[in-house]
């Protein structure tokens, strides 16, 4: 079931950050084209920014939703059965125990859906939030109102739930750790791949004389000659009716590191390319192995189980020990003494 949601929630801003735009060489090149149709490619100014409006989109528009579904749905249902199992009590009060026999019994999955609830938007506060800062605070203002409309929800709406003697949150826990190491594998991707963080690192201490990023946009843009289009693909001017001023255009720029037309290695990758792809990887691997070398050294400097806790918990193990030690040789000395007495007993 989570692995569905999961899927179901990630898989459009997983395709806008790590593939959208990625299977693309320049203009005129059609071995990315499926059916003579171009790739969808990003937006000029990257993915980046389509990825914020999605991630916004689909974490604010999933929360109010599901917190209007939570108080609307059982509202109405519990409407629906006062209306219709009242029958002849129409016209007289009905006792509490009748009120609450006609509230929404409990859900079938018992709290899974709020568990599930509550890893969906977990991951979407971690997985991207290198992309959306704000995922955070959106998380924080839901989960205020929903301890409210839980609150109403389970005293108001729904009948009393049986109680249930659980150790853990059960599965929950390693689910949670797996979301926990995709989430720094993703943001190390996002930001290597998906911002232009590396790329202005490598510019400014590559290619900038001042080491600044004078001359980023033009040094990332590269040249494409209109007159290398193919036939099949070129822009028919006679049908264009608007900026008809463009339609003498013999050059146009486009996101990438090539060589310009009219070189001789024309529309092949520069070694800048390789330059920031080496870079890339480089940042992805170290942010990855410092931000687990933090987490295993916060582990290690803060146990799970407090320091007290720990020798309670050894204290209580060393009693019941005692107390188990102690019952067992009263009743060896018992069986020991009832023995004795029986060969007492049969000397006589």
């Amino acid at each position: 079931m989570f692995l569905f949601q999961f899927v179901n929630y990630y898989s459009s801003l997983v395709y806008v950050a790590f593939f959208k735009g990625r299977f693309y060489g320049y203009p005129a090149e059609m071995k990315y084209n499926i059916f003579n149709y171009r790739l969808e490619q990003c937006d000029p100014a990257g993915c980046m920014m389509e990825l914020v409006i999605q991630l916004a989109i689909i974490m604010v528009g999933k929360q109010v939703l599901n917190n209007f579904m939570e108080i609307a749905l059982p509202a109405l249902k519990n409407c629906l059965a006062r209306k219709f199992k009242r029958g002849d009590k129409e016209n007289c009060e009905l006792a509490r125990w009748e009120q609450d026999y006609l509230l929404q019994p409990n859900p079938l999955l018992g709290f899974f859906n709020e568990y599930l609830e509550m890893v969906i938007q977990y991951g979407f506060v971690t997985l991207f939030v290198a992309a959306f800062p704000l995922a955070p605070l959106f998380a924080l203002i839901n989960n205020v109102m929903e301890i409210r409309i839980d609150a109403y929800k389970y005293t108001v709406a729904y009948r009393r739930p049986f109680h249930a003697r659980a150790q853990d949150i059960g599965t929950w826990l390693p689910i949670l750790r797996g979301v926990s190491v995709l989430a720094v594998i993703f943001n190390a991707l996002v930001i290597a791949y998906t911002s232009d963080f590396v790329q202005k690192l490598v510019h400014v201490y590559g290619y900038s004389e001042n080491h600044s990023l004078d001359g980023y946009i033009n040094n990332s843009l590269s040249v494409f000659a209109t007159k290398d289009f193919p036939p099949d693909v070129a822009p028919d001017y006679n049908t264009i009716t608007v900026n008809t001023e463009l339609n003498a255009t013999e050059f146009c720029r486009y996101r990438g590191y090539r060589y310009p037309a009219g070189d001789p290695n024309q529309y092949t990758v520069t070694l800048q390319n390789w330059h920031v792809l080496a870079a890339q990887l480089a940042f992805v691997v170290i942010f990855e192995h410092v931000v687990f070398f933090i987490a295993w050294l916060i582990a290690i400097i803060i146990p799970d189980v407090p320091r007290k806790v720990h020798e309670q918990m050894v204290r209580e193990n060393k009693l019941a020990k005692e107390v188990l030690y102690t019952a067992e040789l009263k009743e060896r000395k018992q069986e020991r003494s009832n023995s004795e007495t029986q060969s007492e007993i049969k000397s006589f």
